[in-house]
């Protein structure tokens, strides 16, 4: 049934002719199943006029099919039906039909006309038939032949006919509306979404253009990172010197032994093993020392695996230790042994810890009328309302001068200092925050007075960080 209601249509026809050329299509298919036994029936009982104009009304609209279907010339396929429909119904009309049923094929014209024509050509051709029925209901026949109408008759009909007719005409002209309405729409919202096209196509270049300057600001921030950490080790390289020197010393003074007591001939195996010791021990404190220098100084991308907090400190001390000695800085280890380990880039943890225990020097210094006093503490920390899981917790404390209340907001804003020029780049608190909020730690001014300043870090144990980052 589908390929003969769709016949003739294409995809370039508009909405509005593609719903009358199914309807044409629809029409003519009963017309020609309906006239050609109508036909028939009309010539087996001697009505011979209209069975041969049923049966030339079907034939028509047969030829009219295959022009349509083969052309897709829709208007000429509707005037010529409409055409023969208006002949047609007219001579039943006339004529009276079988049994005089003529007249109410009338009433199916204005529906026809409207909805193939158009409202407004649907509306000029029912005026058309309209008129030649009133004409032919104003004369008087004076034959046997034709129909007589009564006066009561004529009066309904053109009335009823009327009534159709406005309802075609109105029916059609707000569908016709509507659908304009509709194609309105239509286009307004093929315009939305042609602008929600461009907002996604701004979008996806925004989200790749805030994509690159992630990744720069990522380069960036590392660079920073090893600028800072070389400008570290630069502020160190006194401190790196007496780490080695003492050792160097112990050397010496051990090599200058052997060698007088060997001139002596008055050194055993036993004695030489014995004086041989340390230097063998001092030598691996400095390869230590020079490989953790090494290692230190080294950029590298961010290596997260279960670390020791402790052994991380140990190893901030293995560079700091004998340069707050020489400054008579007195240091106290308060380490919680076996702690859990937490996920980190041990590297990046050691930069911070050493930005924290130079600055706890620096403020130290300051006040010469006190013996510095620099105190570490390692500690397990419980989930509170503030904290959703358990962590370990760092704390950093001096007998320095404390900070000033003005400067609390902006110790970790990018190169604030408050040290001389060339003293301080103003990047260790900044970069030391950017390091604990990556480690998903917390980072903070535990208490501040004029008597000393105690920095709190807060970082995951191990087990659970990993969760969270997976």
């Amino acid at each position: 049934m589908k390929p003969l209601i769709e016949g003739g249509i294409r995809e370039d026809h508009p909405l509005e002719i593609g719903r009358r050329m199914r309807l044409l299509n629809f029409i003519s298919v009963i017309g020609i199943l309906n006239l050609i036994p109508f036909g028939i029936s009309a010539l087996l009982l001697g009505n011979s006029t209209l069975g041969l104009l049923d049966l030339a009304v079907a034939f028509v609209l047969i030829i009219n099919q295959l022009h349509l279907r083969t052309t897709g010339n829709h208007n000429f396929s509707a005037y010529c039906g409409i055409g023969c429909a208006g002949i047609l119904f007219f001579y039943l009309f006339v004529s009276g039909g079988i049994e005089k049923s003529g007249p109410l094929w009338f009433y199916t014209f204005p529906l026809f006309a409207s909805f193939l024509l158009g409202s407004k050509r649907g509306a000029i051709a029912t005026f058309i038939l309209l008129c030649s029925a009133i004409l032919f209901l104003s004369i008087d026949p004076g034959s046997q032949t034709l129909p007589i109408y009564s006066l009561h008759f004529k009066i309904r009909f053109i009335m009823s006919l009327l009534v159709v007719s406005l309802f075609a005409y109105f029916f059609e002209s707000v569908m016709k509306d509507t659908q304009h309405k509709l194609t309105l729409n239509n286009v307004e919202l093929v315009k939305v979404n042609e602008h929600l096209k461009q907002e996604i196509n701004e979008s996806k270049q925004a989200k790749e253009a805030l994509s690159q300057a992630y990744d720069e600001l990522k380069s960036t921030q590392a660079q920073l990172v090893q600028s800072a950490k070389l400008a570290s080790i630069g502020e160190l390289a006194s401190g790196v010197a007496h780490e080695l020197n003492q050792p160097l010393m112990v050397i010496r003074g051990n090599a200058q032994v052997i060698q007088r007591n060997l001139r002596k001939n008055n050194l055993d195996n036993n004695d030489l093993v014995e004086q041989l010791e340390p230097i063998l021990r001092n030598t691996k404190r400095m390869m230590n020392i020079i490989n953790h220098l090494s290692t230190f100084s080294r950029q590298s991308q961010s290596d997260f695996k279960p670390v020791d907090v402790n052994e991380t400190l140990e190893d901030a001390f293995l560079m700091l230790g004998e340069q707050l000695r020489l400054r008579k800085i007195e240091v106290k280890k308060h380490f919680t042994p076996d702690l859990p380990k937490v996920d980190a880039d041990s590297n990046q943890l050691e930069q911070v810890f050493l930005n924290l225990i130079t600055n706890a020097r620096d403020a130290i210094l300051q006040r010469l009328e006190v013996s510095g006093r620099l105190e570490i503490i390692t500690r397990m920390g419980e989930a509170d309302n503030h904290q959703s899981q358990n962590f370990i917790e760092i704390l950093v404390r001096d007998n320095g001068g404390g900070i000033p209340s003005e400067n609390m907001e902006k110790i970790f804003d990018p190169f604030f200092t408050t040290k001389e020029v060339g003293k301080g780049t103003g990047l260790g608190l900044s970069i030391s925050y950017g390091i604990i909020k990556d480690h998903q730690g917390e980072i903070s001014v535990a208490e501040t007075s004029p008597a000393g300043t105690t920095f709190r870090i807060k970082l995951p144990i191990e087990d659970e960080n990993s969760i969270l980052r997976g």
